[in-house]
């Protein structure tokens, strides 16, 4: 997924307005009920995710696996939180607030579009999916362009999943909340992508550092993660 997640990040989506919709938020606007994945220390460094374990990775329970269908859900209505977003930006007017709207909005089907290109039916309107690609983008932004590989990208999927789906066993959400939380969390990854992506192309610092600051707090307060208590090795990536 990583060549499309760049991508979506490099430019402004093709044909939106030309208002970018690579900007500061208010982070209340992505947060969505207070959900958040249960991370659980159990899932830490084990003998499969090191070379030389140490005798207290090997002593970890291994990771439990639960189908990517535990954090999938019913699509209910037409995107809602373009349109959220965009209010939320109180200096606009009406037209340029429309024009965001609309830029927005595209970048969210940009998302869906990747997926049908990279031929992957059950990442879409699937949280753990929409999670691992906003952990994709702030790991990218957070240390300075790394990417993780096809096999650490698929070990922090499983955990996201499972995480989701240990999270909804004690709060139940609706198909619409889960939509809405989906939808906050795509736009978060392409807004700090594209934040990134535009200070590096153009040698705006100040839009790099705005990428890291909204990646720094929304990793905190949408998953409960630390950019340095993150682990990434060989097979798989792994979480303080």
């Amino acid at each position: 997924m990583v060549a499309g997640l760049l991508l979506l990040g490099a430019a402004r989506p093709e044909g939106a307005p030309s208002l970018s919709p690579y900007r500061r938020y208010d982070s209340n606007a992505f947060i969505h009920g207070n959900f958040k994945p249960s991370f659980q220390k159990q899932w830490k460094v084990s003998a499969r995710c090191s070379k030389d374990p140490s005798p207290e990775g090997a002593d970890q329970k291994p990771q439990v696996m639960l189908p990517l269908a535990v954090s999938s859900f019913r699509k209910v209505t037409d995107p809602v939180m373009p349109k959220r977003l965009a209010e939320g930006v109180k200096s606009l007017g009406p037209e340029e607030r429309e024009g965001l709207e609309g830029s927005l909005l595209q970048l969210y089907k940009g998302y869906e579009q990747m997926l049908d290109q990279q031929d992957q039916p059950l990442l879409k309107n699937n949280l753990a999916g929409a999670f691992n690609y906003f952990f994709m983008s702030s790991f990218y932004a957070l240390r300075n362009g790394q990417e993780l590989t096809g096999v650490q990208q698929q070990s922090m999927l499983n955990q996201i999943n499972t995480a989701i789906g240990m999270g909804l066993k004690d709060r139940r959400m609706s198909d619409r909340e889960k939509q809405e939380l989906y939808e906050s969390v795509v736009l978060s990854g392409n807004i700090i992508l594209g934040l990134y992506n535009e200070g590096r192309d153009k040698g705006r610092a100040d839009l790099t550092k705005e990428s890291r600051e909204l990646a720094k707090e929304l990793l905190d307060e949408m998953m409960g993660i630390r950019i340095d208590k993150v682990h990434a090795e060989d097979t798989c990536v792994w979480i303080e």
